[in-house]
């Protein structure tokens, strides 16, 4: 049988017979990098700052969710709800081979309720951690009894890690609010395993492997603001975000369909000896972010993010382990608001949004980092009627590099958010 991690070390060292994926499955998949332990970070913007690649934990904006910052829960006096979706488009390069990868899917979705208006807020939602979605390819051969068989290994995997949040935000005074919640991790794998021969003496093997396992974690938010701060009528606002180590209790199955008493079935496959249970160790994440408005119509802000995926642990797989690294991202972006101000024209009626960002990622093959970096612009579509929105993201990245026998992956990304807010839902309970 061959195994996992030997798929893996083809994966990283030899990959002039890898691809990034299976054209005929190229819908389902991702990125090749999401394929090692529980899968890729899934990077979490809001809405408003989706457009310069930040996450928001520092902005503040009265009618749409923040996702960044729960401290930021607590401030608004609107009911706000959140739909995001988006979609991706990865060209992936491995030295010898190209292909084109493409995923369309539901992001998330949030609802925030002004408990008492303006100073206490309730925050539901349900947010991905990391995303699984790929395929590979590997070929060989082998030589018994002199005469050369060639092999191909197959494997698809899709799923993640997603929580499901609550949690409560409190303006403690006009410049300074607060917030926490509480999470339920829900993580869900799949693997696919497909061996075939070229010779018919040599059957071709096929089983799954599931990961199923919850977890419960803690989030943490502070948000500050002071007006004045360098000129008349500017404003700073500070924001962090803490979210606590999170333990996942795991369960293994390994499956396949074999013939037994003259019909086809599904069998375990896992030997009594067989890891069954592990867990899987999800990071200390922080999150620090800067605003400044030095007027009504533009805004400034830079971030620094940071996970210790060095702590986190797979105890299923201590080889895909070893890859992980601490993982810090930066990013400094810009918006301008010109429907502020009292002009009339078409292009004045929208927000626009422009950032940039370096990642030096969560990953570390054959000694060389798996670095991105991140170009991104926007556009806020405004409601003549209500303070609702539509907010869309631009994203051009690059990831790894081809050289150093690593795969290299262009990625053009699209995030789409529809905000509602105000009488979109039920009013605040206390005015």
């Amino acid at each position: 049988m061959i195994r996992r991690t030997t798929l893996l070390l083809v994966l990283a060292f030899f990959p002039v017979m890898v691809f990034g994926q299976l054209q005929e499955d190229k819908n389902r998949a991702g990125s090749t990098y999401s394929s090692i332990a529980f899968g890729e970070p899934v990077s979490l913007y809001s809405p408003s700052g989706a457009g310069m690649g930040l996450t928001g934990v520092s902005l503040y904006d009265p009618y749409a969710v923040n996702s960044a910052n729960p401290g930021l829960w607590g401030v608004n006096s609107h009911t706000q709800g959140v739909l995001t979706a988006d979609m991706h488009r990865l060209r992936v390069e491995d030295g010898a081979e190209t292909g084109i990868t493409n995923r369309i899917g539901i992001n998330r979705f949030q609802l925030v309720l002004p408990i008492v208006r303006s100073q206490l807020g309730l925050s539901a939602g349900f947010l991905p951690v990391t995303r699984s979605s790929y395929s590979l390819r590997a070929s060989g051969s082998f030589t018994p009894d002199f005469e050369e068989i060639d092999y191909t290994t197959m494997e698809a995997g899709a799923g993640g890690v997603n929580r499901a949040e609550l949690g409560l935000g409190y303006r403690v005074s006009d410049h300074f609010s607060i917030g926490y919640s509480t999470n339920i991790y829900f993580a869900s794998l799949n693997r696919e395993h497909d061996l075939v021969f070229d010779s018919p003496r040599y059957q071709p093997l096929s089983y799954n492997e599931d990961f199923s396992g919850t977890g419960l974690g803690h989030r943490f938010g502070l948000f500050a603001r002071t007006s004045g701060l360098f000129r008349e009528n500017d404003e700073s606002s500070f924001g962090i975000s803490l979210l606590l180590p999170v333990e996942i209790d795991m369960d293994r199955s390994v499956t396949g369909f074999r013939n037994v008493s003259g019909g086809v079935q599904e069998v375990d496959l896992l030997p009594s000896s067989g890891l069954r249970e592990g867990q899987i160790d999800l990071p200390l994440e922080i999150n620090l972010g800067l605003t400044y408005n030095p007027s009504r119509y533009v805004s400034l802000s830079a971030e620094y993010f940071r996970q210790q995926w060095s702590n986190a642990s797979y105890t299923f797989n201590t080889t895909e382990e070893q890859f992980l690294v601490d993982q810090s991202k930066s990013g400094v972006g810009a918006q301008f608001h010109p429907y502020r101000g009292d002009s009339g024209g078409f292009f004045s009626s929208f927000k626009y949004s422009l950032g940039a960002g370096y990642d030096t990622g969560y990953l570390k093959i054959a000694g060389e980092r798996v670095e991105t970096l991140m170009v991104n612009g926007g556009i806020g579509i405004l409601s003549q009627r209500s303070a609702s929105s539509i907010d869309i993201g631009f994203q051009l990245g690059f990831r790894g590099m081809s050289a150093q026998n690593l795969i290299k992956e262009t990625v053009w990304g699209l995030t789409l958010s529809i905000n509602l807010a105000e009488m979109m839902f039920i009013p605040p309970m206390f005015q």
